[in-house]
């Protein structure tokens, strides 16, 4: 009765007991990795990619002041005195000044055009940064569940060696037979082989980690305390989803933010038919040969080209028409995005919940059965490990689904633009 009691027990060792005794072991510390949101901390922190484009939008923003500046203006000095050889003649200097003006709202124009960039190179960041946190949320996900698939694994190879023991006990005492010794000893070599590929899986989560935390592969990380809960269904409405990522997605605004640029260069095209001006004032120093003299002039271009400005016309209106055509891409490609990640975010939820409610408990009372029978020889080895196997992969199964919920998740949320 103690044989049977004893090997329950051990069989039936729970994920939270398991997690209580590993965090008593290993604690978090200072180290990331312990939940989501230190992780996207140090990611936010110390991503190079979002610092270059915090540096794009600042230089974006300095060019707003360039493009509505006046050009620099042109300075000229000439002198007539160029050959004395043939006697004394007058010399004269001439001291000019000319600056050129755009008209006709030319400098306003140029200046939304440059604001029009600046809306870009920030909406760039932001979607920089909403695919960072997409990434590193895979990731931690990736990396709380290939933790907790290899603990889960470790405590079925607990269990079958405490099976392998009983086999052997009842051996001894002459109420079992060899081959089930053997049988046992088999199915804990074999579970000792997958741990040694969850190990391997585990460190190839962790390099993913840590190189979107802009650390070493192997540098060290915290145990993964939790998943982050996921949202009630009725906060993912894709109506209503796609109605706010209109607003919020990123993407959206870099398209916006080019039909906008394009718009105002398409105007800013059509002034090109008005020419601008130059302004231009001399002085003369006759060098004691006469007075100084003054002189003023207006200069303009005239626009003689006309295939040239035609062209440019035509320019513009084209890219203002495939700026909305993006627009318009983007948002349909947005819509089908979020129905596919909903679809599948709620069949991964469905999923979980039916091996949470159902298949653990019948497993767990698989297990109690067979460990109870197999200790009073009522039960044979073969429905024992199977069972053990079954929980065991029950459990596997709900950490895979579970990933694949927190990975359609973290897609939803990017196409959104935020966290729901």
């Amino acid at each position: 009765m103690a044989l049977a009691l004893g090997l329950t027990l051990a069989l039936l060792a729970g994920p939270g007991q398991a997690q209580t005794r590993t965090a008593q072991r290993t604690p978090g510390g200072g180290l990331p990795g312990a939940t989501l949101e230190s992780a996207l901390a140090v990611a936010r922190q110390l991503s190079p990619e979002l610092a270059a484009r915090a540096l794009d939008t600042a230089a974006a923003r300095a060019r707003v002041t360039v493009a509505g500046s006046l050009p620099d203006p042109t300075v000229q000095v000439m002198s007539d005195d160029v050959d004395r050889t043939s006697g004394p003649r007058p010399n004269k200097m001439v001291y000019s000044f000319q600056q050129e003006i755009p008209l006709w709202g030319r400098r306003d124009l140029r200046r939304e055009v440059a604001q029009a960039e600046v809306g870009q190179r920030t909406a760039q960041a932001q979607a920089a940064e909403a695919e960072l946190a997409e990434r590193v949320k895979v990731a931690f996900a990736r990396y709380y569940t290939s933790y907790e698939a290899l603990h889960r694994t470790e405590e079925l190879h607990r269990a079958i060696h405490g099976i392998a023991q009983v086999s052997l006990e009842r051996y001894a005492q002459g109420r079992g037979e060899q081959q089930e010794v053997f049988r046992a000893e088999v199915e804990t070599t074999r579970v000792a082989t997958e741990i040694v590929r969850l190990e391997a899986a585990l460190r190839s989560a962790q390099g993913q980690l840590n190189a979107l935390l802009v650390r070493p592969a192997d540098a060290p990380l915290a145990r993964p305390e939790r998943l982050r809960p996921l949202p009630d269904a009725r906060a993912l409405d894709t109506a209503r989803l796609a109605e706010r990522a209109r607003g919020t997605n990123p993407n959206l605004a870099v398209d916006a933010s080019a039909i906008r640029g394009a718009e105002t260069n398409r105007r800013l095209t059509d002034r090109n038919w008005y020419p601008d001006v130059t302004l231009g004032a001399s002085a003369i120093d006759r060098s004691g040969f006469g007075p100084p003299g003054y002189q003023a002039w207006v200069a303009f271009k005239v626009p003689l080209q006309w295939g040239l400005r035609e062209a440019q016309a035509a320019e513009a209106g084209a890219q203002a028409g495939a700026a909305r055509a993006r627009l318009e891409t983007r948002e349909q490609q947005i819509r089908s995005d979020l129905a596919e990640a909903v679809a599948g975010f709620e069949g991964s939820r469905r999923t979980a919940d039916l091996i949470r409610r159902q298949l653990l408990p019948q497993g767990e009372a698989l297990v109690r059965s067979g460990a109870a029978g197999y200790g009073f020889g009522r039960v044979d080895l073969a429905t024992v490990l199977r069972a053990q196997h079954d929980l065991a992969d029950f459990r596997l199964q709900l950490l895979s689904t579970e990933f694949d919920a927190q990975r359609q998740l973290a897609l939803i949320e990017r196409l959104v633009g935020g966290d729901l």
